[in-house]
């Protein structure tokens, strides 16, 4: 039987790729665990690493630092963590953080 934390982040993460594909990622899909390269939580958003996160205790540095070991191994240089915000269950109010720089390259890519 899974523990309750990864029972918590395996909801999370359905609720992430089901939120993914109501705005228009039809092939985003839970990673398969297991990976000995880890490359983030959903794939199928083709040159993005997410991370998904849903802990009481917000670790955003290390969610960061494990986002960009994930990222490199992925070879995307567009990446974000979605971690969950307390005190609801509306996907479109969750988190989402990424480095400064990947924001500044977003930005650019936009025209911005």
């Amino acid at each position: 039987m899974p523990s309750r934390g990864k029972a918590k982040g395996s909801e999370w993460e359905r609720q992430t790729v089901k939120y993914l594909r109501e705005q228009g990622w039809i092939g985003a899909e839970r990673t398969r665990a297991g990976w000995v390269d880890d490359r983030g939580d959903i794939d199928g958003v083709i040159g993005v690493t997410i991370e998904c996160k849903n802990q009481k205790i917000m670790d955003l540095a290390g969610w960061i630092d494990e986002l960009v070991v994930e990222m490199r191994n992925g070879d995307n240089d567009i990446g974000v963590v979605i971690h969950k915000r307390r005190g609801t269950t509306d996907m479109g109010e969750a988190y989402a953080s990424m480095p400064l720089q990947v924001l500044v390259r977003l930005l650019k890519e936009a025209g911005y």
